[in-house]
């Protein structure tokens, strides 16, 4: 999965470009459908016109800044609102789907975070960065399901590992997750409001959108000599001070600031 670039258009939530994408789509892909049968008698079949929406909408959606993640969604979004308003399914169906998407990417459509999870081989190069003695304090920022914490925690007792996670449902999986782990922690609060100078590491996999500001807040609060690591996303005009390339399939790259 390669990085997903800063939102281009007014910095707008991903959500407003998904469906502006819809709608700049829907009227060439539908006009020129009305067009061919006004000149040539020739109608594309609707599951056609709707396959053609979706996929120029995946792609436009691209090309507005969207993370690639959004371009399945945008490719089988047209057919599934037409499916639902021919099929009879019941109205509780859509409410407690949305719902359920609103419960695990609930970062997405404010913060404009999505969930990111960190693969096992990034997991064995943090812990590589971890301080080689003594007890530290390692922190992850927007810890997704817990992973990351649980299998450091596993791998250095002597470390103290906390997470921070404002999504309902993957802050739920991680306290199960993490709850025969007596140095991991879970919070629920904002990243802004946490003081970084109690951690050796800080550790993120966020997105292009809060990174020069969580950057600035690591450089005003953390201690000299600590790193500050972030998964896939640079800092615009603060290169890192080295780069780990993970060898996965996607080649994550690790920025690593020492403050």
């Amino acid at each position: 999965m390669s990085a997903p670039r800063r939102d281009r258009i007014g910095g707008l939530p991903p959500l407003a470009l998904a469906l502006a994408a819809q709608l700049v789509a829907a009227a060439p892909v539908f006009g020129a459908g009305l067009a061919l049968a006004a000149a040539a008698g020739a109608t594309i079949p609707l599951p056609g016109l709707l396959a053609l929406q979706g996929a120029a909408a995946a792609l436009l959606g691209m090309r507005f800044g969207l993370a690639r993640w959004w371009a399945p969604i945008q490719l089988l979004l047209p057919a599934a609102v037409a499916a639902g308003l021919w099929l009879p399914v019941p109205a509780w169906v859509y409410l407690a789907t949305f719902l359920g998407l609103l419960l695990v990417f609930w970062n997405s459509a404010g913060d404009r975070v999505p969930l990111y999870l960190t693969n096992r081989r990034t997991w064995a190069e943090l812990a590589r960065l971890l301080p080689e003695k003594g007890s530290f304090g390692f922190i992850d920022l927007g810890s997704g399901l817990g992973g990351t914490l649980a299998n450091l925690a596993r791998r250095r007792p002597d470390g103290r590992f906390t997470g921070i996670e404002t999504a309902p449902v993957p802050y739920a999986i991680s306290k199960l997750r993490l709850s025969g782990l007596s140095n991991a922690s879970l919070r629920w609060g904002d990243i802004w409001d946490e003081d970084l100078s109690r951690y050796d590491v800080v550790y993120c996999f966020l997105s292009p959108v809060p990174m020069p500001a969580l950057y600035r807040k690591a450089r005003a609060e953390m201690q000299p000599g600590t790193l500050f690591v972030s998964n896939s996303f640079a800092v615009p005009e603060s290169p890192a001070d080295s780069l780990v390339t993970v060898d996965d399939r996607r080649r994550t790259r690790l920025h690593i600031w020492r403050m």
